[in-house]
């Protein structure tokens, strides 16, 4: 896990920004306490036959994930979940405990019954 400093921390998520969002570079800007901790953690998940890649940040109470989904790169935040950690952007709801996962698409399945299943490589 990486420490990141507030100024990296917009880097980070200047970059992440621009996967996002190849054709219209933005950035994202979050204003940290002096001495707020950052981490970063990429994982790599195997969901049926597709790999997902995560990266975590972590600050303090932020929490956000980037999946990277097929050709499209999905930020998600840390939503409140009875158990593990949940997390929802766009269509999609990632939810992680332990080192397994389950991926929802709010489209395809929207009372959340039909999970793809994941697990860290």
């Amino acid at each position: 896990m990486k420490m990141l400093s507030p100024m990296k921390l917009s880097v980070a998520l200047f970059a992440l920004s621009l996967t996002a969002s190849a054709a219209s570079a933005a950035e994202i800007t979050i204003k940290l306490p002096d001495d707020t901790a950052v981490t970063t953690n990429s994982v790599l998940y195997k969901c049926g036959e597709k790999d997902v890649s995560v990266t975590y940040y972590n600050a303090g109470d932020i929490s956000l994930a980037e999946l990277e989904l097929d050709d499209e790169t999905v930020v998600a935040s840390n939503v409140i979940s009875g158990s593990g950690a949940k997390y929802a952007g766009g269509v999609y709801v990632w939810w992680t405990k332990g080192p397994e996962a389950s991926l929802y698409n709010l489209m395809d399945d929207p009372e959340q019954e039909k999970p793809t299943s994941c697990a860290e490589q």
